[in-house]
């Protein structure tokens, strides 16, 4: 089976936090072997002393090594090759570790960038028919939430002149209620409260102190709602960019407030 590409920002924040781990380990041992040393002058009878000055001494050779191999090990993360990868929505320069061919979500934007059979999908621009705002979907997207309006639109492939393009009409009325979607927090982890508070901020447009709040009141008989109404793969967008804070994201189809969400 094939490594999966993982971006360079995930990998090194996985090997600085091991190193660190590892780090500390080391300085606990350099710390209690140099005070044993020290101590033991008065409390080792004279004849054993030599012998527990070579432990200490190796004691702290090892914990030495050990901080010296957790700073060369974070050191060398720096050193592995990058594959640029540009977000086909925001432009943005994504490094990897491998050429990506599996989804993965914009650490800038958050859009899910898709890939169909280990090659990503093309995307498009389209005009909103109501407020006149550029988006950029994927060519497999057949109707889109305009960002700004929150219009429905209906993208229909054809041909005009022998070109392919891509006709916009208004989706209202036509669009079946249970293709959308309504992303809820139900839970969260609390070692990871401010990162998924900054994100909630972004997300609901609010400040920090009541992204806090609404968060603290998010469970599974009240979840927090996130967004509403939102295309499948808007919803699941925000769905992984939350659940990889810490957060327990559930998607439930919009309308049906009284049914269980559903996980997945």
């Amino acid at each position: 089976m094939a490594k999966r590409a993982a971006r360079i920002s995930d990998v090194q924040e996985k090997e600085w936090t091991e190193s660190a781990g590892t780090a500390v380990v080391g300085i606990i041992i350099l710390i209690v072997a140099a005070v044993v040393l020290y101590f033991m002058q008065f409390y080792v009878p004279p004849q054993m002393l030599y012998g527990y000055r070579i432990v200490g001494s190796l004691a702290v050779v090892i914990g030495g090594a050990i901080v010296i191999a957790a700073l060369y090990r974070g050191t060398q993360v720096s050193l592995i090759k990058r594959v640029p990868v540009n977000c086909p929505y925001c432009d943005t320069a994504i490094n990897f570790d491998a050429p990506p061919t599996t989804d993965f979500d914009c650490e800038h934007c958050s859009r899910t960038v898709q890939f169909l059979d280990g090659v990503m999908v093309p995307v498009q621009t389209i005009i909103c028919r109501a407020c006149r705002t550029e988006h950029r979907v994927g060519e497999n997207v057949s109707h889109y939430v305009c960002d700004r309006c929150n219009r429905p639109l209906l993208l229909t492939p054809t041909k005009e002149n022998g070109e392919a393009v891509v006709k916009v009409a208004d989706f209202a009325g036509k669009a079946p209620s249970n293709d959308y979607m309504d992303v809820l927090l139900t839970a969260f982890d609390r070692r990871h409260e401010t990162e998924l508070a900054f994100k909630l901020q972004n997300i609901l447009v609010t400040n920090l102190p009541d992204a806090r709040k609404m968060m603290a009141t998010a469970s599974d008989k009240i979840p927090l709602v996130i967004g509403i109404n939102l295309p499948p793969q808007k919803a699941e967008s925000i769905k992984r960019s939350l659940q990889e804070l810490g957060g327990q994201v559930s998607l439930r189809k919009h309308g049906a407030a009284g049914q269980t969400p559903q996980r997945s």
